[in-house]
């Protein structure tokens, strides 16, 4: 699995962010993109630029948070692979990974330091 290390962002419009990490073989790795909208605490879209897939286009990832009761509905819509369905199926998958991870977390406080 892949470990971030470092996440630092201007959440506006315009805005730069970067993620910094190392991927399961020990490689670094980086990914990077501007804001494009952040309606807190509902809609955050940013593009995506990754060290790990320099042949990719620029993709948007876009998050909606949708209050309900007894929690929230999270949807991701990771975009822009025309082209490239390989890419777009790895990349859904780690997404798969990440809400996963975001739902250990929320439910049982479980870390990547804590979790099996």
């Amino acid at each position: 699995m892949y470990r971030v290390t470092s996440w630092e962002g201007d959440l506006r419009p315009g805005g730069k962010w970067r993620s910094r990490g190392t991927r399961a073989d020990g490689a670094p790795f980086e990914v990077q993109g501007e804001c494009v909208e952040f309606d807190q605490p509902h809609l955050l879209v940013y593009t995506w630029n990754a060290t790990w897939a320099p042949q990719l286009p620029t993709t948007t990832v876009r998050w909606e948070l949708k209050a309900q009761q007894g929690g929230t509905l999270v949807t991701i819509r990771h975009s822009g692979f025309a082209g490239f369905a390989e890419a777009a199926q790895d990349h859904s998958k780690g997404w798969t990974r990440v809400l996963g991870w975001m739902q250990a977390f929320v439910e049982r406080r479980q870390t990547i330091d804590s979790r099996k």
